[in-house]
């Protein structure tokens, strides 16, 4: 078997109909990104954990002008201090393999304010953006090992979406190991 490095990523698409409201807790606050969050969303997106090295200069296209990532799509979380503590982003595809479907992407919640649903929060504030955006329908890739980022999806109704041969197999694992939990 090939290892999971080798594999592609999972996906999942959601229909932006019957969303939830989007009520945050009390202690918190959602923003859109601007342009000098560069550096407090790198610094986030490292301090999660899980979604490989960032530093300012790694996020810096998708803070520029040209980017697919519209910052007015783009969310923090932030304490009521303004400190970022959770992060989802819009992404559109405009001429590739995906196009016209925009994308939710780079999830990701502080580590100290875990078990919040502030990850989920931050990806119904995209997909409420998206909706009212016009769009019917959206997507995301994970990896296999993100389970807890799984569920999150899950539960705000994203299904699988089997784009290669080795996706059934893998999603059957995953519900399996999620089942297990």
């Amino acid at each position: 078997m090939a290892s999971e490095a080798a594999q592609p990523q999972l996906h999942m698409k959601r229909r932006l109909t019957d969303l939830p409201a989007l009520t945050l807790p009390d202690g918190y606050r959602l923003r859109s990104l601007t342009p000098v969050d560069t550096s407090a969303w790198a610094a986030l997106l490292q301090h999660n954990g899980e979604l490989r090295e960032w530093d300012a200069d790694r996020a810096a296209p998708f803070f520029a002008p040209d980017s697919t990532m519209p910052l007015d799509g783009s969310f923090f979380i932030t304490t009521d201090d303004g400190a970022p503590v959770a992060t989802a982003q819009l992404h559109l595809h405009r001429n590739d393999d995906y196009a016209p479907l925009p994308e939710l992407g780079w999830v990701a919640a502080d580590p100290a304010h875990r078990g919040k649903r502030l990850g989920l929060l931050a990806c119904l504030a995209v997909l409420h953006y998206a909706a009212d955006a016009g769009n019917d329908e959206l997507f995301l890739r994970t990896d296999d090992h993100r389970l807890p980022a799984i569920v999150t999806y899950f539960r705000l109704g994203f299904e699988p979406w089997m784009v290669d041969e080795s996706s059934p197999t893998r999603w059957q694992a995953i519900r399996q190991s999620i089942d297990a939990r």
